[in-house]
């Protein structure tokens, strides 16, 4: 059995492995999807780090950069990004490293820090951006829901290319009996995001959370997002407990995340 590293290797993944294409790209292009795959770290274990701290961590995996977590009780909260932004950059590029993806709560086009913050990470060369969530309201029809959700999408989709960066929208499994994740089954992940570019905002497919909330059906899933995918999150997970029905994370490369999903996302 392959090492974990050597796994993230093969596969080209460890962590976050955002697909990142040229600006320039044709539509033709765009829609076969991402030819380069560079390696990122979520930050959210190091944030007690400091910049320089976190670029030689970098260093030391021997990743491209890291996924830096911009949003309330990150490593930089919103309203502090257009100062920090360009200081964690200019850290990361001291080792050579850079921010990939920032993870920011960003929901709307019309949310009181999208613009000056979106404005800052293009200015500091981050070209991808991680979205916020959207949620179900489970005691309310979902169809509605899901409709007014991918309004906002479209409007910030303009937004992104109006400043000439990439959005990514994460499926999250859902496990709460009042609410769920927009996203969660893939194929509303796919209504949500329909008609939308992929170049402005495309979906960053979590393999865990993917292959927990779609059952044995996840290869139709992930060939129904397929078009749609430009960052793939690596994560593994297992079912347990007497009934099979609990699951919990587990290492890479031991659960039920193999080199089969991979095969089907690539």
């Amino acid at each position: 059995m392959p090492t974990r590293r050597q796994f993230l290797r093969r596969m080209g993944a460890v962590a976050a492995v955002c697909g990142c294409g040229e600006h320039e790209l044709r539509a033709a292009e765009r829609a076969a999807g991402p030819t380069d795959w560079p390696i990122a770290v979520f930050e959210k274990v190091f944030e007690a780090l400091s910049y320089d701290e976190l670029a030689d961590a970098m260093a030391a995996i021997g990743v491209e950069g890291v996924e830096a977590t911009i949003r309330p009780k990150g490593h930089i909260e919103p309203e502090a990004a257009g100062d920090e932004v360009p200081r964690m950059a200019e850290a990361m590029a001291k080792r050579g490293k850079r921010i990939v993806i920032a993870a920011t709560h960003i929901s709307a086009a019309d949310e009181p820090h999208t613009v000056p913050l979106l404005q800052t990470l293009k200015a500091a060369g981050v070209t991808h951006y991680r979205m916020g969530h959207y949620y179900y309201d489970l005691a309310k029809p979902l169809k509605a829901q899901l409709d007014r959700c991918a309004a906002h999408v479209r409007e910030l989709a303009a937004l992104n290319l109006q400043v000439g960066i990439q959005g990514l929208y994460q499926n999250h499994s859902s496990s709460g009996r009042a609410r769920g994740y927009v996203g969660a089954l893939g194929w509303d992940a796919v209504m949500l995001l329909d008609g939308v570019d992929p170049h402005a905002i495309g979906l960053a497919v979590d393999t865990r959370h993917l292959r927990q909330d779609t059952g044995s059906s996840w290869r139709t899933a992930v060939m129904a997002c397929k078009p749609h995918i430009r960052s793939i999150y690596v994560k593994d997970g297992l079912w347990h407990g007497p009934r099979g029905d609990q699951y919990k994370d587990v290492p890479l490369d031991t659960g039920f995340v193999n080199q089969d999903v991979f095969h089907y996302i690539r």
